[in-house]
């Protein structure tokens, strides 16, 4: 067990006063200290001391074990160890669990001077060794240091871990070589770059990572390197698995003047090497000419047109099939002749006036259909899609667009709408087309306040034709009625088939219902006349129902219902032409 520190109190009243003055002028800082003291009368006269000048004193032990068992509940700033304690643990065993476990900062206070224990005691990273007997002005300078040197420990800690955070978390490779290029120091980056761990590229010669070709170089360069300056260097990294990985190193040089302190080495020269992974760029790169290239060869022999152009009508570039869709010889007599792609391509320049407008507002036009000429004159059908390249403020600066022809397809479009819209055997309008129509014009009706009228007509004898004649014959009398139904109305008058031998007449800006029943009896009139067939006249004739918008019904629902109705009273009448006003009334014959 340790000597007793009661002499600890012969300094005097001076010293301890002198002591609490240098406390209380650096700081208001008051710390707690565990006092770890095998013989309670030494134990003791450390507390009296210890509170003289100004400490807290958190707790009093005369084992490790014990004082172990409370260091973490009690929360001392520093131990105050003696070598010699109770129990299994001597002092030395109980500073180094301290050390390891809490991480709290230990003076030993002894009077153990053997250079065998010295050096055991110094393994623990002890702040302080004082010998006793010790005054109380040396104790407290002990004490003082010790938390001293406690804050400058725990300052470097936390530089040491945010700087080796960012190190660590550095998106490029980063290692430190000494004199003779090899690695001291490599990040996780770096590792996973090589793909290897720290171990085994520690102490590795940096140069044998690389490809001969880049170790040659960079070594040459950096023979040029002074110690202020930085050189990049493009290369290959070699990694474990025997790949090369395109990198760029950036290195500068370090010197023995505390900029670097690792281990032994810090009085020796080295160098710092930043390795970014150049591979997304090289890829990069690699795709760009590709593209490029696969653009030019399309650009050169893709069917279709092909531009780039300029806002006020002259083109950069054209591909052969746009020179050859427009009849020019080459794409460059297309670029010298064509000045103003307006006139001398538009059939109608203000659509390229429109085609400008919708670029500037939307940077693009998807699938414009436009007719455009060619250098004949004649007419062509092209379907357009293009986007503008714009400058900072939002100015065209070019075109580019393709274009490819679609005359063929647009004829052929514009006969299936006429064949969607008309009855095949007559060429009038089909059921589907005029329902559409006439829901139109009931629209337009009534925002003019006009009257429309609808005649329902219906074939009376035509089943005897067919039935003496066969259907060719009835095919026949159905064209002729076709025929004789439009020469009776006007060209913007709606004539339709809409069933058999059932047809829709409708009459748009009546004046009155009387011009419904002029039409009508014209209609019944002529379709009353003998057709021939062959050598042979036969009669059919017609029963027509009326019904007028807006008297008879606003939608056409109950206007088709009711000139239907009013058609079946006439033929059941034989009455020729019924309104469905007048339904009971003969009104003509």
């Amino acid at each position: 067990m340790g000597d007793s520190v009661s002499g600890l109190g012969c300094c005097g009243g001076s010293a301890s006063e002198s002591c609490s003055d240098e406390i209380n002028d650096n700081s208001s800082f008051v710390a707690r200290v565990l006092v770890i003291e095998d013989g309670a009368v030494s134990a003791k006269a450390i507390c009296l001391q210890l509170t003289q000048l100004g400490y807290i004193v958190a707790g009093v032990f005369a084992s490790g074990e014990e004082a172990l068992s409370r260091v973490c509940e009690l929360a001392p700033d520093v131990v105050v160890m003696d070598i010699g304690l109770a129990g299994k643990l001597d002092g030395v065993d109980t500073a180094e669990q301290i050390h390891r476990l809490y991480d709290v900062p230990v003076v030993y206070l002894t009077s153990a001077t053997d250079d065998a224990t010295f050096q055991r005691a110094k393994l623990t990273n002890p702040l302080a060794w004082l010998e006793k007997p010790v005054s109380l002005e040396t104790l407290h300078r002990g004490l003082r240091m010790a938390l001293y040197q406690r804050e400058l420990y725990r300052k470097l800690r936390i530089s040491e871990a945010k700087y080796r955070r960012i190190v660590e978390t550095m998106s490029e490779g980063l290692v430190i070589l000494d004199a003779e290029y090899r690695i001291i120091f490599a990040n996780s980056r770096f590792q996973s770059q090589i793909q290897c761990d720290s171990e085994g590229c520690f102490n590795f010669f940096f140069p044998s990572m690389l490809s001969a070709d880049t170790a040659e170089y960079l070594l040459d360069q950096i023979a040029h390197l002074d110690d202020s300056g930085k050189i990049v260097v493009d290369g290959y990294l070699r990694s474990a698995g025997g790949g090369e990985l395109p990198v760029r190193f950036s290195v500068a040089s370090w010197g023995g003047t505390g900029e670097i302190c690792h281990c032994e080495i810090a009085d020796r020269h080295g160098y710092i090497c930043v390795v970014n992974d150049m591979s997304a760029q090289r890829a990069s790169e690699l795709a760009r000419r590709e593209a490029e290239n696969r653009y030019r060869t399309l650009f050169e022999s893709v069917l279709d047109g092909v531009y780039q152009s300029l806002p006020d009508g002259r083109f950069l570039e054209v591909n052969p099939a746009m020179a050859a869709m427009f009849g020019y010889d080459s794409p460059s007599a297309m670029i010298m002749e064509v000045g103003d792609i307006s006139t001398q391509l538009y059939a109608d320049p203000a659509d390229r006036a429109l085609f400008l407008d919708v670029l500037r507002e939307n940077g693009r036009v998807s699938r414009h259909q436009v007719r455009m000429k060619k250098r004949n004159g004649e007419v062509i059908w092209v379907e357009l899609s293009a986007h503008a390249v714009c400058n900072e403020d939002d100015e065209i600066l070019s075109v580019e667009g393709m274009l490819f022809d679609i005359t063929e397809r647009k004829l052929t479009e514009q006969d299936l709408r006429r064949r969607a819209s008309r009855d095949d055997l007559t060429g009038l309008y089909n059921r589907v087309y005029f329902r559409e129509w006439f829901d139109n014009a009931l629209v337009l009706a009534t925002r003019n306040t006009n009257r429309l009228g609808l005649l329902y007509v219906d074939l009376n004898d035509f089943k005897k034709v067919n039935d003496m004649f066969g259907h060719m014959a009835g095919d026949k009398v159905l064209r002729e009625v076709a025929v004789r139904l439009r020469d009776c109305v006007r060209e913007s008058d709606m004539v339709a088939r809409i069933g058999g031998d059932e047809f829709c007449v409708a009459l748009e800006g009546l004046h009155s219902s009387e011009d419904a029943m002029r039409v009508a009896m014209e209609i019944n009139q002529t379709l009353s006349r003998p057709l021939k067939l062959n050598d042979t006249e036969v009669s059919v004739g017609a029963s027509l129902g009326v019904a007028i918008f807006p008297d008879d019904g606003m939608v056409a629902e109950d206007l088709l219902g009711r000139a239907d109705t009013a058609m079946y009273k006439a033929k059941q009448d034989g009455a020729g032409v019924m309104f469905w006003r007048a339904l009971g009334k003969r009104v003509a014959s």
